[in-house]
């Protein structure tokens, strides 16, 4: 599993930048977990390229396109999610 690094040694511009990363590689799961969604593959789970929160460890996918998950029980960052 990766680790976070400490984001409040970040400045804002580092910042924006690892959320703008992270929502990136959330984009990146989801549009791979469709291509083997279409494919039919079998046995396939949704959440094999899952994005899971890891502050909360409730949240199994990160919802929305903006940097804050938008499931109301979460709310946590993209950048908890790309683990």
């Amino acid at each position: 599993m990766s680790v976070l690094p400490d984001t409040q040694d970040l400045t804002d511009e580092q910042s924006a930048t690892l959320e703008k990363a992270a929502l990136l590689v959330i984009s990146a799961r989801r549009e791979a977990a469709e291509m083997l969604r279409r494919a039919e593959i079998q046995g396939f789970d949704d959440d094999f390229f899952g994005s899971r929160c890891r502050k909360c460890g409730n949240c199994r996918e990160f919802v929305g396109d903006d940097e804050v998950c938008q499931r109301s029980a979460c709310r946590h960052s993209a950048s908890q999610h790309a683990t």
